[in-house]
């Protein structure tokens, strides 16, 4: 209730602030006449304005076992999935399909044991986009992680996936490894 008692506040200083000399609003009043229609056009529910389930699009998957010798082009397959609100990520072949246009943020998480290591990337239709990094090579004698995250804009039907970088790699751990995304707008 609070966010609906917050967007009437926003719509009415809009409304107050956008009249004309004739007191008479530009278009937003033609486009929107309550306050329904304002949230449903927003993608919220009638009369709460929360968020209805199927504008969301929200992905969190683990790894469901330890990952060794990965060749550099395999897609890394989290498996274990724990949230997938929208159906748009596959854990049994690790890759997210957008279901419609928009802008999506993704993180990822790679961890590997001491003398291993676990360099991937993240793809979107092929094309490499952003590096992570969990080198154990370094000299450490501790289990070495790293994460990054990749903001993209998709198409309906584009895919995005996790692969490793450069030689094989190896992820130590089941569910220490982790991916997720979501649909920003």
């Amino acid at each position: 209730m609070h966010m609906f008692q917050n967007l009437k506040l926003v719509v009415t200083t809009f409304l107050l602030t956008n009249v004309n000399a004739d007191g008479i609003t530009k278009d937003f009043i033609k486009k929107f006449n309550t306050y329904n229609e304002v949230c449903r056009g927003m993608g919220f529910k009638d009369g709460t304005c929360q968020a209805s389930e199927k504008s969301i699009i929200a992905f969190h998957a683990r790894t469901s076992k330890g990952l060794h010798n990965l060749a550099s082009n395999a897609v890394v397959v989290f498996g274990r999935v724990t949230l997938n609100v929208g159906s748009a990520y596959d854990g049994t072949t690790g890759k997210f399909t957008a279901p419609r246009d928009g802008i999506y943020s993704f993180t990822w998480t790679g961890v590997t044991a001491a003398g291993s290591w676990f360099n991937t990337v993240i793809v979107h239709n092929n094309n490499l986009i952003a590096y992570n990094i969990a080198d154990g090579n370094a000299g450490s004698r501790t289990m070495s992680s790293g994460s990054a995250t990749a903001i993209i804009k998709m198409k309906k039907g584009d895919k995005v996936w996790i692969r490793p970088k450069g030689r094989e790699a190896r992820a130590g751990y089941a569910d220490w490894c982790s991916f997720s995304g979501f649909q920003l707008f």
